[in-house]
């Protein structure tokens, strides 16, 4: 009789550790999804983290960021589009019994509608995104009462780079940082300081050549990437041959779908595991890395140039004749460009498509997710004519890695940023 119960509950405990999992109560679903991972997934709080001084004022801020969630473009919803029939290869999959994915998990799937507004309105500012830039603008207001109490017309400069989804960006966040309406420019058609890139030749050229993707590409051939498709068919159990072009496209789905507001992830994450998830960040880093990162010096060039606008702009501010704040809205591109020209985020070596280092520094899934950030606030201390320092801040959190506890004193600001005063764009042809 004791061996009979010995051999059930061995039996028992068997079937409970090979049960199904579930993504849907799974509790801490992996979130980075590279630069489409919802800001409120990674964004700390001004209102926090605000570096406190004893005896300094803040008397002007400077920030880069990037636009909010907004939805896909054009070639990439078509495949999204043609990627939806998925749905019913897996359900029917399910009721044959050959996908392992949990009940739940695919009963979120069954029930998911098209979502067509997603889908059909192209680089279009979402609902989220809008409320990602209205609340940044108001975080900004109350960490800086005083300072951004009041603001008259030459207090101040907002500029969206070209795009709809940018001016509608650069709206909502000032609709959060003042209850007035402000004076917002117009984007630049021409050359700008925060997307320099897009009128130089020599970059057009190199992005549409091979070049910058053939690190990335090779990674997308590796053991390990096509590792991780075989996974999801088979986990899936379909018919329906899986390739990296409708595996990305479900992988869109995942992460457009889901919202960091409502700390709510769409129902087709349920396909990936966490070590899936992770193949497709790194495949994406592989893409900012050398297409607008470290891959390339000629896009720490780019980056250089709206560092030189950060200087000015504080020097300015010394002498009484700068802004109380400066904000521009730009692409991801530029945020890796900047952040690349201040020497962040290096490796020791270059990605490779060969090893993925878990522990590298350079993390689109932080560096340039939607509204991502870099803020510069210049302090004026103890009421002195040349007593100043400047904290930097990202994603609202202090960047201590640039100097000594993220506070650089006036030196130390100007001795990293004067030598981009001569960065200038000639190379580009």
């Amino acid at each position: 009789m004791k061996i009979l119960l010995s051999m059930i509950a061995a039996v028992c405990s068997v079937q409970i550790v090979s049960s199904t999992f579930c993504f849907w109560n799974s509790g801490c679903p992996y979130k980075y999804f590279s630069n489409k991972t919802p800001y409120e997934f990674v964004r700390g709080d001004i209102r926090d983290s605000l570096v406190k001084l004893t005896g300094c004022e803040p008397v002007s801020i400077w920030g880069l960021i990037r636009h909010g969630h907004r939805f896909p473009g054009i070639e990439y919803a078509k495949h999204m589009k043609a990627a939806l029939v998925i749905k019913d290869y897996i359900v029917s999959s399910y009721e044959r019994g050959n996908c392992s994915l949990c009940a739940q998990d695919v009963e979120n799937l069954r029930t998911w509608q098209d979502d067509k507004q997603m889908l059909d309105n192209h680089h279009q500012l979402s609902e989220e995104g809008n409320l990602e830039s209205v609340g940044l603008g108001r975080r900004l207001r109350q960490a800086f009462p005083k300072l951004l109490a009041k603001l008259d017309k030459n207090d101040y400069q907002f500029r969206p780079a070209p795009g709809e989804w940018m001016a509608d960006g650069v709206k909502a966040f000032v609709d959060g940082l003042y209850d007035s309406p402000l004076t917002i420019e117009p984007a630049k058609i021409d050359f700008d300081i925060i997307s320099p890139y897009e009128k130089c030749q020599k970059y057009i050229d190199l992005k549409q050549s091979s070049q910058p993707y053939a690190v990335p590409m090779k990674y997308l051939k590796s053991s390990e990437y096509l590792a991780v498709i075989d996974r999801i068919q088979r986990r899936l159990g379909i018919d329906y041959p899986l390739t990296h072009t409708n595996v990305s496209a479900l992988y869109d789905l995942c992460r457009y779908d889901s919202s960091g507001l409502r700390n709510q992830f769409s129902p087709w994450c349920a396909l990936f595991t966490t070590e899936d998830l992770q193949a497709f960040e790194y495949a994406a880093d592989l893409r900012h890395y050398y297409r607008s990162g470290y891959g390339s010096p000629i896009n720490e060039r780019f980056g250089e140039i709206a560092l030189a606008d950060l200087l000015k702009s504080f020097q300015d501010s010394k002498t009484g004749e700068g802004k109380k704040i400066t904000a521009y809205i730009t692409h991801a591109t530029m945020m890796d460009m900047v952040y690349t020209a201040l020497k962040l985020f290096k490796d020791d070596e270059p990605l490779t498509a060969e090893f993925r280092n878990p522990d590298r520094k350079w993390r689109s899934s932080k560096q340039a997710i939607f509204s991502s950030n870099l803020m510069a606030v210049l302090n004026k201390c103890n009421g002195g004519t040349d007593d100043y320092n400047v904290v930097f801040y990202m994603n609202e959190e202090p960047l201590q890695s640039i100097c000594k506890e993220g506070v650089c004193t006036w030196k130390e600001f100007e001795d990293k940023l004067s030598p981009f005063t001569d960065t200038n764009t000639d190379f580009c042809g």
